[in-house]
This record gives C-alpha cells, structure tokens and sequence, in this order.
C-alpha cells in the first residue's frame, strides 16, 4: 500500500519572513515532493560553479525531518548523518511559473519535459 505524508514547514524566506512550505513525502519511493510559494527551500544558483545547490533553508528542514526519523529505516541503532540521509533520498521542488528541480544522488537536474512535470504536478501537489 503506497503510502503518501502531508506536512507543512515554515521558515524564512528571501526576504526574511515567515513562509510555509507544503510538503508530500512518499515513504516508499524515498522522496520528498516540495511545493515552495515562498522559496524557503528552494536551490539556489551559485554563479561561482554554474550550478544550483541546495539552500540552507533546506538544510535545515532536511535536519528537522530526519531527526523525526522521516524517510528513515526506524531502527534505534541507526543513527544517519544528514548528509547520508541527503544522499539516501530525492527531492523535488516545485516553484510557480518555474520548471521543476530535482536531487538526486548529490546534484540538483532541471526536469524540463512538460509531460513528466504535468504528471508529477497533477499526483503529488495536487493531494497537498
């Protein structure tokens, strides 16, 4: 049985106010979809490398969800860094009137075929 969580997290966005951020977790395909109005934990460019990375807002929200052993194997003995647990798992990040970003295996990829971004658009942020 596919299981999806709802949740919300707030923290500061660009501009130094509270936003929330709506989230839906998939247990089974260890993968966070994020649908971020306010971009609290959104990529960021770095012009430096020519690439996105992950934002420290995220950083922060990626550190509350494991330590509610989110998207964790639920035994006391396994204790993961936040970077293991990075790595163990994927996010998508769904921006208004922008494409969709996806982390994976350490790097952050634009999804840019349409079809695919109306599927996940229509199967995760629509039940948020």
């Amino acid at each position: 049985m596919e299981q999806i969580y709802q949740m919300e997290y707030r923290g500061l966005n660009l501009f130094d106010e509270i936003s929330t951020v709506e989230l839906a977790i998939d247990e089974e395909r260890k993968t966070i979809h994020i649908f971020d109005v306010g971009q609290v934990v959104t990529p960021v460019f770095n012009f430096d490398v020519s690439a996105y990375e992950l934002s420290d807002g995220f950083y922060k929200m990626a550190d509350i969800l494991r330590h509610k052993r989110i998207l964790t194997e639920q035994q006391p003995a396994t204790e993961l860094t936040l970077s293991q647990w990075l790595i163990t798992n994927n996010a998508y990040f769904y921006i208004p009137k922008q494409r969709i970003k996806k982390y994976a295996n350490g790097s952050i990829v634009e999804i840019i075929n349409q079809e695919k971004e109306q599927f996940l658009f229509d199967y995760y942020i629509q039940r948020v």
